[in-house]
């Protein structure tokens, strides 16, 4: 009797395992990224308002990452099925604080549905980063895709590896930058339009505690789902992993363009500092 519980309680410890590292490789770097995204830009948003005001803010940057914010939620439910009811992509309400919404329903008892809150969640930041790329392509003509920048479990084995992607990313982004500013393409009005996209994006890409309650819930299906799977056929091997390193590879490219938004924006922020702070010394 000891020898199959023993069997059994080590069969789920192996679950488990496998489970955290499938979640971890799938979705850790996201996360992590979506985080500092919505932080980042948080931050750019409140310094905003103080050096434009919020009313200037608003309808010369506001409105267009207002309305890829709830675009983002709204691509999503219906990537997932849920039914909108209603979208507003930018309408400022001075009682609520709200600025767009984007209202939908769904199927309680779809598990497929559920798992969706997730993504519509967060969804404003992935279509941001996405954005940048679109940007980009739009003006430049140049795919990030074709930037050598490769993420995946090998990342994870090692200090080197880790070391490696540091690396990589640093000369993806010193090859994007030249692009932008020095290539043959690059002309100062598209450098203004590409800042422009990049600040309005960028400052919006914030996340509401709704955003973050919804997300989270359909976060919890996804582990649940995911534990399942791996509790009913983990014995006949561990395939699930493969098939996530290999998800996570092609994400690569996207986690480039998160890191690169966040590498922007944050030279927005300490812009906004400095002129902030300018500006409350000459006010005094």
């Amino acid at each position: 009797m000891d020898k199959y519980l023993h069997i059994i309680l080590d069969y789920f410890l192996k679950v488990l395992v496998s489970t955290g590292t499938q979640l971890l490789i799938l979705f850790g770097p996201l996360l992590i990224l979506a985080f500092i995204m919505n932080y980042i830009a948080q931050l750019n948003e409140e310094f905003s308002y103080k050096v434009f005001g919020r009313t200037i803010y608003l309808y010369v940057f506001g409105w267009l990452g207002t309305s890829v914010h709830e675009l983002g939620h709204a691509l999503f439910a219906l990537i997932f099925g849920h039914h909108i009811n209603e979208i507003v992509l930018f309408s400022p309400n001075a009682e609520t604080g709200s600025l767009g919404h984007v209202n939908h329903r769904f199927n309680k008892k779809s598990i497929y549905q559920n798992i969706g809150n997730f993504f519509i969640g967060i969804g404003p930041i992935l279509l941001g980063a996405l954005a940048l790329f679109l940007v980009t392509y739009a003006l430049y003509q140049y795919s990030v895709t074709e930037i050598s920048f490769q993420f995946g479990i090998e990342s994870f084995k090692s200090l080197s590896a880790l070391k490696q992607l540091g690396f990589t990313v640093y000369k993806s982004g010193y090859s994007y930058i030249s692009i932008v500013l020095f290539g043959a393409k690059t002309t100062w009005w598209k450098i203004v339009l590409l800042c422009y996209f990049l600040f309005s994006i960028g400052s919006s890409i914030t996340l509401s505690p709704a955003d973050i309650k919804s997300a989270f819930k359909g976060f919890l299906y996804f582990i649940v789902v995911l534990l399942l799977f791996n509790l009913a056929t983990l014995w006949i091997g561990n395939f699930m992993l493969t098939i996530v390193a290999k998800v996570s590879f092609y994400f690569s490219v996207f986690y480039f363009l998160m890191i690169l938004s966040i590498i922007v924006n944050i030279v927005f922020l300490i812009g906004l500092l400095i002129v902030s702070s300018i500006k409350s010394i000459f006010i005094k």
